[in-house]
């Protein structure tokens, strides 16, 4: 029986500043390489056999990090990356509640209601990490894999695997979350869904 153990990249630079990342590539910031490394300690004893991230400069180097960490391969996938927030990258949450009052609120309220312009929806990037993620199951056997996402893309999946609901969507973004195990029964019936 196969484990998923989801895991959120860690901090940049624009996260500390309270900006919106989505898929920009930036680096970790030296609050993220230290919760990268207390990430791969965290979970040395689930054993993981491989580290799968997104193609995104923050989950690339927190999963590298914990690859090195634990002796592990890296590989990374477009189809993992972090949700593309369009337009809105790079505003600080107080500019993006200014300049869209209603929308914020929208998004608050509901995140699966919401799409940035040029951007993706919550929906999408659930639809588009699933079909990786049944692939990555497959391949893994009885063998727990570790994947490595962005924060938008890690609240996403933990509501989805783990939830069932986005009530918590928020405060898994907007908090440091130790890493997720995900059984391999709950994986393939929430992939079935």
């Amino acid at each position: 029986m196969s484990n998923l153990i989801l895991v959120k990249a860690g901090q940049t630079e624009w996260q500390a500043q309270g900006r919106l990342v989505g898929d920009t590539d930036l680096r970790l910031n030296e609050a993220g390489h230290r919760q990268a490394a207390a990430l791969a300690a965290a979970m040395a004893d689930m054993k993981p056999s491989i580290v799968h991230c997104g193609k995104d400069e923050p989950s690339r180097e927190t999963a590298e990090i914990i690859g090195n960490e634990l002796n592990l391969k890296v590989k990374s996938s477009d189809a993992l990356r972090e949700m593309d927030l369009g337009h809105w990258e790079g505003l600080t949450i107080e500019q993006f509640r200014e300049r869209f009052g209603k929308v914020y609120k929208q998004w608050r309220n509901d995140p699966l209601a919401v799409e940035s312009p040029n951007g993706e929806s919550v929906a999408a990037v659930i639809a588009r990490m699933k079909k990786a993620i049944g692939k990555i199951v497959k391949k893994s056997g009885d063998r727990p894999v570790a994947l490595v996402v962005g924060g938008y893309a890690f609240a996403a999946l933990r509501c989805s695997f783990l939830d069932g609901e986005f009530a918590e969507f928020w405060k898994y973004l907007e908090t440091d979350q130790e890493p997720q195990l995900i059984q391999y029964a709950t994986i393939e019936t929430r992939l079935a869904e």
